[in-house]
């Protein structure tokens, strides 16, 4: 009985793999992209703990609102992680982050089951991305951004983002609870690793605020 209590509860505790990402983004001052995974925690914890067994006291929230932000969040992380890496200056950047939240809000309550909810975002990104660097190695006639960038951050973070995205729509059949559960840690490897290793547009006027975790709760809540 134990063992199957805790097969039941395992989509909710690997959804706490978030907590690492979250820690990190504020420590880089990617203070906006914390609050966001946050969230993302935050939906999909609630949503799995309200499957499961016994817990269903947490459940203060109906089933479909629970449904709706775990997919609107997790969608809107792949969206900002990819917009950190772009590495936009302003208003380029909070123009592109509002343009991806009201619109996967909008995918989202179209079809929230769908994998068009996350290849609409993760192509668009993609495209942006494209764009730009193919922009600045014009105006370089050198590679952009360095090599360690494609080595340490783009490659591998698509790599466990592909990961994450095949666990989620093509191997669930086979054993949902540790398939559905490593596909959380993939997610939150991928976000990790997308992040650059600072946020150069926070500002450097002094030491940058810093945003613990009971900060971040209580914005959120």
């Amino acid at each position: 009985m134990g063992t199957l209590v805790a097969k039941l509860l395992l989509p909710t505790l690997s959804s706490l793999a978030l907590l690492p990402t979250i820690s990190v983004a504020a420590k880089r001052r990617f203070h906006m992209e914390a609050m966001v995974y946050l969230f993302t925690m935050f939906f999909l914890a609630l949503h799995h703990a309200c499957a499961g067994p016994g817990l269903s006291v947490l459940c203060f929230l109906r089933h479909d609102i629970l449904d709706y932000f775990s997919t609107y969040g997790t969608a809107l992380s792949m969206w900002v992680s990819l917009m950190a890496l772009a590495d936009f200056d302003e208003p380029q950047r909070s123009t592109l982050v509002m343009l991806g939240v009201l619109t996967i809000a909008v995918r989202t309550y179209h079809d929230r089951q769908g994998y068009g909810v996350y290849s609409g975002p993760i192509g668009t990104a993609v495209l942006i991305i494209t764009a730009k660097w193919l922009w600045k190695m014009k105006e370089k006639r050198s590679l952009y951004p360095d090599r360690s960038v494609y080595a340490q951050h783009v490659g591998p973070g698509l790599c466990f983002g592909a990961l994450a995205l095949m666990l989620r729509f093509s191997f669930q059949e086979w054993d949902y609870t540790y398939v559905h559960s490593f596909y959380h840690c993939a997610l939150a490897m991928a976000f990790v690793l997308l992040l650059p290793k600072v946020n150069k547009k926070a500002g450097n006027a002094g030491a940058p605020a810093k945003l613990d975790f009971s900060t971040l709760c209580c914005a959120c809540v």
